[in-house]
């Protein structure tokens, strides 16, 4: 029976905690004994690392974590440490005597006297009190022998059926950190090796997330060519390939691996689980780095969709702590880790016209324990790669506003909004020159710096950061209502400009351009967390804000049509047009030739590479007008990629399904035909 992990709070001055924490730890291996701090002590006898770079020692196991925040507490870092202790080790937590002001180390001061009031293994110790005793945690010899659970077990057994068994039935496997599903991904994967299969595909977020699959395939696989990022044995291999460039491949495997599978785009997953007919999405549920609460939610329709004979698993297990470990259970508890929103049941019958918009009082949300997991748990549910630290902010932050609506109470969505803006000339001028950037601002510095709006950064912005609405809820004008109450908060406040920056999607540039935001800018690299270009979307609230954004929009505008030729040479063809949809309509003066032209090319045979430029002329205007929408979807895409954004015939053919470029050009022709009509 696995022993219970143990904690101590010490809270004194820096010397005390310090030397307090190696009398504690005087019996444990120094080895195996690791220390976060941004003071590394001359004489210590512990490996030292700063709290930023916690994130480099997941997957290890240690003895005894020392974390020592009597400077700096870096709550994400706390998150990812606690998960390295191993049964019967210690987390030491050294504290100032003097705590900074903070709503959130209020809360977690609390929480922390209240665990202590309930478990024997978690202890709250001031400068002058006796310090309590460790025990040292037993140490397994060591062994490069692989055995699983039997949780893992039955999750090899899963992954194998998903191999051998009939197709297009995907599995869905989550745990919470620490129950050994990556290390069992990595044994499936080793099996197949070991059973003839040839190409065995792991793809996740980044090369990172997946070193534990590799590792524990690689002991499972000792004759085999090991290395980052791929395992080979004869023909054989296991091989990470990125998502994108797995999409974009022409690779077949006999089975797929997503690992963290809820950090990747819905959207992509949906075409990996179109293109490979033998694939499992592993995700995890509730973790410091992001949670996979949503991903269920969002990928469900589209796994009931598409493969009705799906397959869920969730493996509860721990196998580095005891499944009633007290500090896993204050990690979740302090860190709202396991937060979630309020139950389904609850708000079933709530419509628009009973929610009531609501300013909230950070203050009093503190002392709520019910609301600010409901808020919270509405943001995980809603944003996967939330982490502790976003709740630190939402509670500490002064240019921080939150709004709520409530149903009888209940928080059925909620919004986060940061001010920007008023900036001094100065500044704004270098912003505008590209000289200088600073840290936050965004919209008013994306106004100066890629729009050219000289006189933006004068102007006071609130920028919704964050907004959810509960999926029991939407789909019922609640997020539309909530986003105008939204702007007249602001206007009350003379904000001249309310914006937000997210990754583009056809639904939400809608959702957002309904509420009279306007598009002004698309980022030009891909998000890493999204896998979409950031597009940017504004409404004025003033005359200042609506001259500011009337440019801005008018300036997007003009660039549009040569964005697509260059930058956005391959953006989703349906975001094109939906984007292009929200531009003023440009009239395109064509010459008497120019129709003639284009009235030859679509009613007879004359040749599409003579007529090219008329072509385009009319497309970039017509794509900007309700009747480009009575074309096909797959017309629509066409007139996209092979005009405006002049990609190859061929890649058209393998995209669109067309058999040959005498297919494409014969469609483009009826196209023209039905916008000359």
């Amino acid at each position: 029976m696995m022993t219970q992990r143990q904690c101590v709070f010490l809270k004194g001055d820096v010397d005390w905690c310090r030397h307090s924490a190696r009398t504690l730890l005087a019996g444990f291996d120094q080895k195996s004994v690791f220390y976060l701090s941004d003071y590394v002590e001359p004489d210590s006898p512990y490996q030292t690392i700063t709290q930023k770079h916690a994130q480099q020692q997941l997957g290890k196991e240690f003895d005894a974590v020392v974390f020592d925040a009597t400077n700096a507490f870096n709550v994400d870092s706390f998150g990812a440490i606690v998960g390295t202790i191993k049964a019967g080790g210690a987390l030491l937590v050294l504290l100032p005597n003097t705590m900074p002001e903070s709503l959130w180390l209020k809360r977690f001061s609390h929480i922390v006297e209240l665990f202590c009031s309930q478990h024997e293994f978690i202890h709250s110790i001031q400068q002058g009190d006796e310090l309590p005793t460790l025990t040292v945690p037993y140490s397994n010899p060591i062994s490069d022998e692989v055995l699983a659970t039997p949780d893992q077990t039955a999750a090899i057994n899963a992954i194998l059926t998903v191999a051998h068994g009939h197709r297009r039935r995907p599995l869905v496997l989550s745990s919470d950190r620490g129950r050994g599903k990556s290390a069992a991904l990595g044994m499936a994967a080793a099996e197949l090796i070991k059973q003839g299969r040839q190409s065995i595909i792991v793809t996740a977020p980044s090369l990172a997330t997946v070193a534990t699959v590799f590792e524990h395939a690689g002991r499972l696989l000792p004759d085999a060519s090991v290395s980052k990022n791929q395992i080979e044995l004869d023909t054989a291999h296991i091989r990470f390939i990125a998502p994108d460039a797995l999409l974009e491949s022409d690779i077949k495997a006999d089975l797929v691996l997503v690992d963290e599978a809820a950090a990747i785009p819905a959207a992509m997953l949906a075409r990996l689980l179109d293109k490979f007919s033998r694939i499992v999405f592993a995700t995890t549920l509730h973790g410091y780095e992001g949670t996979g609460l949503g991903f269920a939610i969002r990928f469900k329709q589209t796994l009931d969709n598409t493969t009705p004979s799906w397959r869920k698993m969730n493996m509860t297990k721990p196998i580095r702590w005891a499944e009633d470990d007290a500090l896993e259970a204050f990690s979740f508890k302090a860190l709202l880790l396991d937060a979630e929103p309020v139950k389904d049941e609850f708000i079933l019958d709530c419509e628009r016209d009973q929610c009531r918009f609501e300013p909230v009082d950070r203050k009093s949300l503190v002392n709520d324990e019910t609301s600010l997991s409901q808020l919270f748990g509405l943001m995980v549910l809603a944003h996967y790669r939330t982490r502790p630290s976003d709740l630190m902010m939402m509670l500490d932050r002064d240019d921080i506003s939150v709004y709520v609506m409530r149903f009888q109470g209940h928080i059925v969505a909620s919004a986060w909004c940061v001010f920007e803006g008023e900036l001094d000339s100065e500044l704004a001028e270098a912003i505008y020159a590209g000289q200088r950037r600073l840290k936050g601002h965004l919209l008013p510095q994306s106004l100066l710096a890629h729009v050219g709006i000289a006189g933006a950064g004068e102007l006071s912005y609130q920028r919704i950061i964050r907004l959810a609405v509960d999926p029991a809820v939407q789909s019922r004008g609640i997020g539309h209502q909530f986003v105008q109450h939204i702007l007249q908060h602001a206007a009350k406040a003379t904000i001249d400009i309310v914006g937000a920056s997210f990754a583009a999607s056809v639904e939400l540039i809608q959702f957002w351009s309904k509420t009279n935001f306007q598009p002004m800018r698309l980022g030009f690299h891909h998000d890493d967390v999204s896998g979409s270009h950031a597009v940017m979307m504004l409404s004025a609230l003033s005359g200042a804000g609506q001259n500011s954004v009337q440019q801005g929009h008018q300036r997007f505008s003009q660039h549009w049509p040569l964005l697509l030729q260059q930058q956005f040479h391959h953006l989703q063809p349906q975001l094109v047009v939906t984007i292009s949809q929200l531009l003023p309509i440009s009239d395109v003066a064509l010459s008497v030739s120019e129709r003639h032209e284009l009235s030859a090319f679509a009613f007879k045979q004359r040749g599409f590479e003579v007529c090219q430029i008329a072509l385009w002329q009319t497309i970039s205007s017509s794509i900007r007008q309700e009747k480009f929408l009575t074309l096909s979807e797959q017309q629509q895409a066409l007139c996209v990629m092979l005009v405006l954004q002049q990609r190859t015939v061929k890649e058209i053919a393998q995209h669109l399904n067309y058999g040959g470029k005498a297919e494409i050009i014969a469609d483009l022709r009826q196209a023209v035909a039905t916008l000359l009509l």
